[in-house]
């Protein structure tokens, strides 16, 4: 077609996408938007001065229908002459093994996989087949999720090279038109038809509503979020020259900022400069500061009162003092390094932080008086090699399996469903394994292993006292 063969071109050199000799590996599903991309810019490598690649990642997890697509890629890669990279991520093995949601394993999976690629054959610049309505539909969920509607970027820095979308200007259609004007066959993916995933519930019952009301609102959607990257850019530049200009550091490295000059700026900005601050005081840190819209609005609430000093608690034992006109970020003393892990020994009661005390032993020593001193008391059927258990916050990846699930639940996600406030969540105490497995975050949840009646396999009791 020559109205996409035109546009995508104009869109390319628009967005600075490729430069002359760049080499591009094309992600290529098999499907009818990857194929058109691989298609393009392979029959496009001499007018655009650039070498091209193509990679399909088998997700195994539709048996031999997903080799095959793996096939039909690799004998596309062989009629147009360009090289054929075939890797797999066993996403039924990761999920069995760690859990999690199968999108996103398989995301992050296909994503390592394509930045061990780039580094390891030389190719600078990854391009993916996502088009007009795929924006239009990531702009939705972006709203459903409360974050903001800034789409999916042309293009952004991936692997050490940069990841393109130069099909971002076209709708759907075109690349179905295209792949018939150029007798170009492809594979269906049956999962696409799930309405299993959120994706796929807005692109079969809100989008086609959305597009029957205005057939532009796919491509309004890409120039929309376009600008309002571009805005995003800009604040985030001027965020930083107030962040050099008002924050001080001590050679300690402590943050501190004066709340009048703090104030004066622009709400927009406050909210970035507080961003700033805190990737700052979390740098180094095992585990990043998970901090969100609901962190950032109680910290900018309490900066803004006029009188009185106050004193926050922030993931990770950070503190944000206010005390006359100074703001700043310290370590709560409460919460050193040396309780962030503590094994729990047996027949004592430990302190495990949040107001809680801990105590386990064998359920044939638990005695009538350790039940009524308890508050709450579980029976734990837990092997022998599970022991010593710990207690220590919540770390990266953190994952619990709880009764009537087939495969564990990540703790972030867990939080955010108990709706555990933000300043809490890395408060809170969980019980580890000798093996590092979450098995309880006490007061909250129970894994699997724990259960409030005796049963045949309950071979240890553990009770809990508030004080």
């Amino acid at each position: 077609m020559k109205n996409l063969h035109a546009t995508v071109l104009r869109f390319i050199k628009e967005q600075s996408l490729v430069m002359a000799r760049d080499r591009v590996l094309v992600a290529c599903s098999g499907g009818v938007d990857s194929v058109a991309l691989l298609y393009f810019m392979a029959t496009h490598q001499r007018e655009l001065g650039i070498e091209v690649g193509a990679v399909h990642i088998d997700h195994m997890l539709r048996g031999e229908e997903s080799v095959e697509d793996g096939l039909f890629v690799e004998q596309l890669c062989k009629t147009l002459g360009v090289p054929f990279f075939g890797r797999n991520v066993p996403v039924p093995q990761l999920l069995k093994e760690e859990g999690g949601n199968v999108q996103d394993v398989c995301r992050t999976g296909r994503y390592a996989l394509f930045t061990e690629l780039m580094q390891g054959e030389s190719y600078n610049t990854l391009a993916t087949a996502h088009h007009a309505e795929d924006q239009l539909e990531t702009i939705l969920m972006q709203v459903a999720k409360g974050r903001k509607p800034v789409g999916m970027p042309v293009k952004r820095e991936m692997g050490g090279g940069m990841l393109i979308r130069p099909f971002l200007s076209v709708m759907k259609e075109s690349l179905y038109a295209y792949t018939v004007e150029h007798q170009l066959q492809y594979r269906e993916d049956p999962s696409n038809e799930s309405d299993a995933y959120m994706r796929n519930r807005i692109r079969h019952h809100l989008l086609p509503f959305v597009l029957e009301e205005n057939p532009a609102a796919a491509k309004n959607a890409v120039k929309i979020s376009g600008w309002l990257q571009e805005d995003e850019d800009l604040l985030s530049e001027l965020a930083v020259e107030q962040y050099e200009r008002i924050v001080d550091f001590s050679e300690e490295g402590i943050v501190s900022l004066e709340k009048e000059l703090f104030s004066r700026i622009h709400p927009a900005l406050q909210r970035r400069v507080i961003t700033l601050v805190l990737r700052y005081i979390y740098d180094g840190e095992s585990l990043p500061v998970p901090y969100n819209s609901t962190l950032i609005n109680e910290l900018l609430f309490h900066v803004s009162e006029q009188s009185g000093n106050v004193s926050i608690s922030l993931p990770r034992g950070y503190q944000l003092l206010r005390e006359y006109d100074q703001l700043t970020f310290v370590r709560d003393p409460k919460q050193s390094d040396e309780v962030l892990r503590k094994r729990l020994p047996k027949r004592v009661w430990t302190d495990i932080g949040n107001g809680l005390s801990l105590f386990w032993t064998d359920v044939e020593d638990a005695t009538e008086a350790l039940r009524m001193d308890a508050d709450d008391i579980f029976y734990v059927d837990l092997p022998d090699s599970a022991f010593p258990l710990s207690v220590r916050r919540r770390e990266e990846g953190d994952r619990i399996l709880l009764p009537g699930m087939s495969h564990a639940k990540r703790l972030s996600r867990l939080f955010i469903d108990e709706k555990v406030p933000m300043t809490e969540r890395d408060r809170l105490p969980v019980i580890v394994t000798a093996q590092d497995r979450v098995c309880a975050i006490p007061g909250l949840r129970y894994g699997v292993a724990f259960t409030r009646n005796r049963t045949e396999r309950s071979n240890y009791i553990v009770s809990l006292r508030k004080f």
